[in-house]
């Protein structure tokens, strides 16, 4: 009986001995700027992160007050979908498969088609 515990003891060991450490999960640093043409600030966005490819990620992300959003994410390429009360939304393909910092001053333009409609 007890040469059989250390023989597991033992297997149990070489086992642990052997295991590569699991890699942490690398992300990659995303940071945008919202504003409008005048460079007033916009913190009040819908704004979505999605991509189909391999990290299947759709999220909608909050800005601060600021208007400024810092997310981490993996590398892939994602959709930006931004919009706006008022403003005209916006939609961009981030790449972050080389994984660099990417920071993004996004200038929205008014929405004066729509605007000029409502008024009347």
């Amino acid at each position: 009986m007890r040469s059989i515990f250390f023989v597991s003891l033992l297997a149990a060991a070489v086992v642990r001995a052997g295991a590569q450490p699991v890699a942490e999960a690398h992300t990659c640093a995303l940071r945008v700027q919202i504003t409008d043409e005048d460079g007033g600030l916009i913190n009040k966005a819908f704004v979505l992160i999605h991509t189909d490819r391999g990290a299947k990620v759709s999220r909608q992300v909050v800005l601060d007050q600021a208007g400024k959003l810092k997310i981490n994410l993996f590398p892939d390429l994602y959709d930006l979908f931004v919009s706006s009360a008022g403003f005209v939304p916006v939609a961009q393909i981030l790449d972050l498969r080389s994984c660099k910092p990417l920071n993004i001053n996004l200038m929205m333009t008014i929405d004066s088609e729509h605007m000029e409609k409502d008024q009347f």
